[in-house]
């Protein structure tokens, strides 16, 4: 499992490099003989199909039970991206191919994981790096570096379907789909098939609030490619130790850590570096808190589950999208933090599990 979840977070950086290379250094050029407009249709365009769409492709998973396969044709769709010309048919090719790439691997990653918070954090923490990398990168337009993720990509495609294969050919090898694991859940019956429950609408709206946050949290220090990695780099790290915490110590404990220690450092936040990387770190702790505890709840539905959180993502970042230069005040940021952890403190009551 430790060797699959390394491949599914090297090759989940890989892919959102990717994407975020051809929207700045390949779209991006075309769009500037246009108008403003034109670009921020690609951009609403690439996060619709990237965040929005996953939803129905986590159900297809759900129903075609091939997460490899899924997440194969994902990383195959990002690279044929790079042969079509800039056009909004070509963000759209790279939006529905991350989403495929996000539900294949993560629906895998959770069923391995089973209860565990820490394989998902795990996952999830390289997104951020790639998103980063690849959009400093897209800006100076490095020519190796097209060459270079398409191969990474298709690299990435004929590994995933290699592990397919090995998992058929072993037969009850650890590499395996979804529908053994899910036959526990299979025994709830009714109960099981409940997916809206208020818990479940708490935690997609405490996965909407940390979006939000995560576009609405400007610094004046956070100017320069060194401000921007490290402070990327603790965004990654909190989804990671998020994880690792609520295994250790429970997911209640984790989330009052976690938003309680960023609703305090983000007011001072303002002009003091440490603890901006601080709180950012802290805030995205619950990243993985949240979709275990989804996933937790739509047993037989993994692929939903980590769909519809990539919906509420989306949704956090409609503002930031739609308005130039969005930002919320920081007291507004301390209060959106005590607001989530309330939210999620309420979510996770029901959870029988609070530390494995």
């Amino acid at each position: 499992m430790k060797k699959q979840l390394t491949a599914f977070t090297i090759m989940h950086f890989t892919v959102d490099l990717s994407c975020l290379f051809l929207l700045i250094a390949h779209i991006l050029p075309m769009t500037l003989t246009l108008s403003a407009q034109d670009w921020l249709l690609v951009l609403v365009l690439y996060n619709f199909c990237a965040f929005a769409l996953p939803a129905f492709f986590g159900l297809l998973s759900d129903l075609a039970d091939k997460n490899y396969c899924i997440a194969a044709a994902g990383c195959l769709l990002v690279g044929i991206a790079f042969f079509l010309p800039p056009s909004l048919l070509c963000a759209a090719a790279a939006g529905v191919g991350n989403g495929f790439f996000h539900v294949g691997a993560g629906r895998q990653v959770l069923q391995d994981a089973g209860e565990k918070y820490t394989p998902s954090g795990i996952f999830i923490s390289s997104g951020a790096l790639g998103v980063f990398l690849g959009t400093r990168w897209g800006r100076m337009f490095l020519h190796p570096c097209r060459e270079i993720l398409m191969a990474a990509l298709f690299a990435a495609a004929a590994v995933l379907v290699g592990m397919w294969l090995y998992g058929k050919k072993k037969g009850n090898s650890p590499v395996y789909e979804g529908r053994p694991k899910n036959a526990e859940a299979g025994k709830k019956g009714k109960a099981a098939e409940r997916l809206l429950t208020l818990s479940v609408w708490l935690i997609l709206l405490v996965v909407f609030l940390r979006s939000l946050y995560g576009t609405a949290v400007k610094y004046s220090w956070n100017s320069t490619f060194v401000t921007g990695l490290v402070f990327t780099v603790c965004i990654a790290l909190g989804k990671a130790l998020g994880g690792v915490l609520a295994d250790r110590i429970g997911v209640k404990a984790a989330s009052v850590i976690s938003l309680g220690g960023a609703a305090v450092t983000v007011l001072f936040s303002a002009d003091n570096m440490l603890l901006g990387f601080i709180s950012i770190l802290l805030f995205n702790m619950t990243m993985p808190l949240t979709l275990t505890l989804i996933a937790g709840k739509w047993k037989r539905w993994p692929g939903f589950a980590f769909g519809i959180l990539m919906v509420a993502l989306f949704a956090g970042v409609v503002p930031a999208l739609l308005l130039a230069g969005f930002s919320l005040p920081y007291p507004w940021l301390c209060g959106l933090s005590i607001l989530s952890l309330i939210l999620l403190l309420f979510a996770a009551g029901g959870t029988k599990k609070e530390a494995i």
